[in-house]
């Protein structure tokens, strides 16, 4: 395995790892471009590694120096894009619904106007409902890959936040100790 590998599986193991057990719709990081130039390459060879797993890595904000790394489900988001009351709040902010692959144009772009654009909860697989808490500035109940605003859900959410930093937890030593992602998944 190549040193870039290596620091790419430390990054998946780090923050992508309740993704790529589908415990989490999608991931996402950033990292500074020159950490491993060869990026593009490893992600098309992670697509290929990943596809029999429907999990697809996709590269945002390409351009600039310190890019975003997408993991994501390919069938849950188009599951969850189906959801009308998704889609009326994506069209809000201009959202191409009819076509998956013209949402994720979008939210790149987005991404170029503001880093976080606040819809970008729906693409890393947050309730709607915890999307909405964040904007409109409700009182938060428990936070942990998000915030959560729903008092009835914050026990649910909580155990779920513990899974994701166990099965993050697990990556992060198996890859230590030399394993690699693909057999992780």
């Amino acid at each position: 395995m190549s040193k870039e590998q290596r620091l790419f599986e430390e990054y998946l193991a780090y923050h992508c790892a309740p993704a790529l057990k589908k415990y989490k719709l999608a991931n996402m990081f950033h990292i500074p471009r020159t950490a491993i130039p060869c990026i593009d390459s490893l992600v098309r060879e992670y697509n290929e590694k990943f596809a029999d797993k429907h999990l697809t890595f996709r590269i945002l904000q390409a351009d600039k120096p310190r890019i975003t790394i997408y993991l994501y489900s390919f069938e849950i988001l188009e599951n969850v894009l189906l959801d009308p009351e998704i889609r009326t709040f994506l069209e809000q902010y201009d959202y191409p619904i009819h076509s998956l692959s013209a949402c994720l144009d979008h939210l790149d772009k987005r991404m170029e106007e503001t880093d976080f654009p606040h819809e970008i909860g729906i693409f890393l697989g947050y309730p709607l409902s915890d999307v909405l808490g964040f904007i409109n500035n409700e009182t938060c109940c428990c936070m942990g890959a998000w915030k959560v605003y729903s008092p009835k859900k914050a026990e649910y959410f909580k155990s779920l936040f513990k899974l994701f930093d166990h099965v993050r937890d697990q990556f992060i030593y198996a890859i230590e100790n030399g394993v690699r992602i693909e057999q992780l998944v």
